[in-house]
C-alpha cells in the first residue's frame, strides 16, 4: 500500500495513460501540482535506488521490493543506498514540469519491473462484498 507523496490533499492535474507498447506514447505516472519547495515524501518503506539527473531534471527512485516509485523534478535530500520509511522526506519539489498548469508539479511514477502502473490504483476503494456464511 502506498502513501501520498505530498502532505495534505492534492489535485491530479494529469492522470496515468498506459502506453500501448513499451516505448509508445503515454503518460507514465500522475502529475500533482504544488508550490516549488514543497517537501516530497517516500510513498512506502524502501531503499533509494537512484537520485540524480535524467533528461535535465533531478529524479529520485525508491525500490520497495517488487515495485519502485519515481519522483521528479525535485531537489533530492537523499542519496543512493539510503533507507527510507513511508513519509520520510526524500526531496523538495523543483519548479517546472512539461504540461504542468502551475509553477511546479510532481510527476509521480510506479513501476513493477519495466511495466508502468497507475499510482492512483493504490488509493481506489473497492466496494465490499458480503459472502454467505457456510456451514450453518
Amino acid at each position: 500500500m502506498l502513501r501520498w507523496p505530498l502532505t495534505g490533499q492534492a489535485a491530479v492535474s494529469r492522470g496515468f495513460e498506459r502506453p500501448a507498447t513499451q516505448f509508445g506514447a503515454g503518460h507514465r505516472g500522475i502529475d500533482l501540482p504544488a508550490p516549488p519547495g514543497t517537501p516530497i515524501r517516500a510513498a512506502a518503506d524502501g531503499i533509494v535506488s537512484y537520485a540524480g539527473p535524467v533528461a535535465g531534471r533531478e529524479v529520485v527512485a525508491v525500490s520497495h521490493g517488487a515495485v519502485r516509485t519515481t519522483y521528479e523534478p525535485l531537489l533530492p535530500t537523499v542519496r543512493v543506498g539510503d533507507l527510507v520509511q513511508a513519509g520520510d522526506q526524500i526531496g523538495l519539489l523543483a519548479p517546472g514540469h512539461p504540461g504542468c498548469p502551475g509553477t511546479a508539479c510532481l510527476h509521480w511514477g510506479l513501476l513493477r519491473g519495466t511495466q508502468y502502473l497507475d499510482p492512483l490504483a493504490s488509493f481506489r476503494r473497492v466496494r465490499p462484498r458480503l459472502l454467505p456464511v457456510s456451514g450453518r
